[in-house]
């Protein structure tokens, strides 16, 4: 795999992940509660690691109403050593939302990354819960993912 290119849109039955150079500069502004130079600036680091296969990053949508509701993916990505980061940020979403994301993500990071591990550093706005429902475990404070074989 070359680059990731191809890996926009995916779909999930409510959501649409698609590069954040899709979505208007002023709702991912909104989102991330910058002015629109940083979140330009923002938006142009994260697809240029996105293009040197350091981070995969999607905007969210709802895929009903056309709306931004966040982003998420992967960070710290080291496909060498099948590792990274899980990330997802925006509005709280309920439980069964949450879900549907984390499991494409986590399904996604599995299957086309090859990703055998996971950290996920931010889990504020996420039930354990749905973390536990996708296979993540709570050690030393971390959330963490391994593949099960």
């Amino acid at each position: 795999m070359s680059s990731f290119e191809g890996y926009h849109p995916l779909l999930t039955p409510t959501f649409r992940f698609d590069w954040l150079t899709r979505f208007k500069l002023k709702n991912v502004a909104d989102l991330t509660s910058q002015e629109l130079g940083e979140t330009a600036d923002w938006v142009n680091t994260t697809m240029r690691n996105t293009m040197s296969r350091t981070a995969l990053t999607w905007g969210i949508e709802r895929r009903r109403t056309h709306k931004l509701i966040g982003w998420g993916g992967f960070t710290d990505l080291d496909l060498i050593a099948h590792k990274g980061q899980a990330c997802l940020t925006g509005k709280r979403l309920p439980a069964a939302e949450q879900q549907e994301i984390i499991d494409r993500l986590v399904n996604f990071g599995r299957e086309e990354l090859q990703l055998t591990k996971l950290t996920l550093p931010d889990a504020t706005r996420l039930d354990d819960a749905v973390l536990l429902a996708a296979g993540f475990v709570q050690t030393d404070g971390q959330w963490r993912w391994t593949l099960r074989r």
